[in-house]
């Protein structure tokens, strides 16, 4: 028996295209894979216009925003982008209003982060990591990680960008079929699909209180240079300080000297090639700086509290556990067993479901 899964993008002045068009591709491939399910996407303006234009000029095709008990989406899905910053006080009421009729809502990085600043005691509220950063150095922002989304009742927020596979896969496909979740994401050519508690993967220069004495060029050199540090003296004469000047600087900010502060930017993004690549270790400590295999495993585990070897150990672990293959977890590991179809044209080539997404041609 067929079903049909109605979703509602609703978007602004300079919305964010990758987030459109990961959602509309999610959706219109779960279609062409399912056995009996349709997800029927809708985008919708704000503002009533024809034609919506998002961030580099992508003009997305949209119909009036328009909803009473007759007509009501299974989920709706807000974009971030400037303009869901404008007049999303007025959005509020219709959110709370799909919250009450059952319906789920799903809030993108900006969107997220309004959300955040109508209801600033939520904790269970999330945005991307750069909003959240920019907030802190305003002062009035949380220290923290961050996941890729979070639940409350009916309510998601999200990151966005490209979490929004893993949202849009979690939150509205994999609810009416894990195993076409995964079929999606192999289609996608996905590794994985990642669960909401994944933290977001962020810049490891978030010290924002270094920009308040004008050190900021300095991270950023450090930042781009990690392969090859440079010494400290070259990163004195970039901001016109002697070596000592900058050294005392760095200690009453960040309690570090610039060289333990600098070693401390390699070694995580050392962690980060670790967790998120396959390099050997050899090439993980070339790559940061840190010279002999050795030498980078002893400050690795200084910093850590535990060698890149061990870690790398326990990534392996817990990839190879089974977990439980719920609507919210387990839909990376879960086992995937395709049904068979009749022989069908390849998916690279045109089909005509494939022709029109969002109005615009492929």
């Amino acid at each position: 028996m067929s079903q049909e899964v109605r979703v509602t993008i609703l978007v602004a002045d300079g919305f964010v295209p990758t987030e459109l068009a990961l959602a509309q591709d999610i959706l219109r491939i779960a279609t062409r894979v399912g056995r009996g399910l349709t997800f029927t996407c809708q985008v919708c303006s704000m503002n009533g216009e024809d034609f919506v234009e998002g961030l580099g000029g992508l003009l997305a095709r949209t119909e009036g925003f328009s909803v009473d008990e007759t007509f009501l989406p299974d989920h709706l899905i807000v974009l971030g982008g400037k303009g869901a910053c404008s007049g999303f006080s007025q959005l509020r009421a219709r959110l709370r209003w799909f919250e009450r009729m059952g319906r789920d809502v799903l809030l993108l990085s900006d969107a997220a982060s309004e959300w955040k600043q109508l209801y600033p005691d939520d904790a269970l509220v999330t945005t991307h990591w750069e909003i959240q950063q920019r907030a802190r150095d305003a002062g009035h922002g949380l220290d923290g990680a961050l996941p890729l989304f979070s639940q409350a009742s009916r309510i998601t927020t999200a990151a966005g960008m490209a979490s929004t596979a893993d949202v849009v896969l979690n939150r509205i496909v994999a609810p009416k079929s894990l195993q076409l979740a995964q079929a999606v994401g192999q289609v996608l050519l996905l590794h994985g699909i990642r669960e909401g508690d994944t933290s977001q993967p962020c810049s490891v220069n978030d010290v924002g209180a270094l920009r308040l004495p004008g050190l900021e060029p300095v991270v950023a050199a450090m930042e781009q240079n990690m392969d090859t540090p440079l010494k400290t003296t070259e990163l004195a004469e970039m901001v016109g300080l002697s070596v000592r000047q900058l050294e005392r600087k760095f200690q009453s900010i960040v309690g570090q000297s610039p060289a333990a502060f600098y070693r401390s930017l390699r070694l995580h993004r050392a962690r980060n090639l670790i967790e998120h690549t396959a390099l050997p270790l050899c090439e993980v400590a070339l790559a940061c700086g840190l010279g002999t295999t050795s030498n980078f495993s002893r400050r690795y585990a200084l910093e850590f509290g535990v060698s890149p070897t061990r870690r790398r150990a326990q990534l392996s672990a817990t990839a190879s556990q089974e977990k439980p293959t719920t609507h919210t977890q387990g839909i990376q590991n879960a086992p995937i067993s395709l049904p068979t179809r009749p022989s069908r044209p390849s998916v690279y080539a045109t089909r005509t479901d494939e022709a029109v997404v969002g109005g615009a041609r492929r």
